[in-house]
């Protein structure tokens, strides 16, 4: 294996309404023609995140739930548990005030997901969140589109260590495309790291290459001045 691409999903492959352009697709196309070990890792469920494996152009692994769980060739790993409705009950009774319960939760195994509330700033209900949940042993992380919870050292970079190891083979390059902090594990194992033009500074400064352009059209200029050329 020469190099193994490790793709967030939101705001990464999508563009800001969360649609995965045509584009896209042809990007992925060729980098799976040209031998690339091409994954998607995602904050989201598992379902998801394997369905977007089995239908877009991809090598048909899968890392989701912030690394929770992974997945290829129609195995599932799911590699730590969570108390998932204790967590689901204290954000409730707790952080009523700025979180909604996530439909997903009913298929995440290790990651508990919560919308932020309209009107509320994220950074504010982060706050919360972690003034509750490290108290239970819990991290709590933000990817931009939702709130996670999940048990510590679960992180895109160890899903994607275990990924590999299921694999059995050790690529000779690791790449990894994201744009928010529940990335930032993945940048940590790979040999190159990339994020779009509108990821957060803490995302940028951890990044080896910040496109020009944000969102897929940053994703598409990072594949294209890096890997196609």
């Amino acid at each position: 294996m020469k190099t193994a691409v490790f793709i967030d999903v939101d705001w990464t492959l999508t563009d800001f309404n969360r649609k995965i352009g045509s584009r896209v697709v042809g990007v992925l196309e060729r980098l799976v023609e040209k031998g690339f070990l091409v994954s998607f890792a995602s904050a989201t469920a598992y379902p998801i995140v394997y369905g977007l494996a089995r239908y877009l152009p991809s090598s048909g692994v899968v890392v989701a739930e912030n690394g929770g769980v992974v997945g290829f060739e129609n195995a599932l790993h799911v590699l730590s548990s969570i108390d998932k409705e204790r967590v689901i009950r204290v954000a409730m009774e707790e952080l009523g005030c700025c979180l909604e319960d996530s439909w997903q939760n009913m298929y995440r195994h290790v990651d508990v997901a919560f919308v932020v509330k309209r009107g509320v700033d994220p950074s504010v209900a982060v706050s919360r969140a972690r003034s509750v949940f490290v108290g239970l042993g819990y991290e709590v992380m933000y990817s931009g589109v939702a709130l996670h919870v999940h048990p510590p050292g679960i992180n895109k970079g160890f899903g994607v260590r275990k990924v590999l190891e299921l694999l059995g083979e050790s690529p000779e390059r690791i790449i990894a495309i994201g744009d928010s902090e529940v990335d930032l594990g993945m940048f940590e194992v790979a040999d190159f790291s990339a994020c779009p033009s509108h990821a957060p500074e803490e995302v940028k400064k951890r990044a080896d290459y910040v496109a020009s352009k944000p969102y897929s059209e940053g994703f598409i200029e990072i594949a294209e001045n890096f890997l196609l050329s």
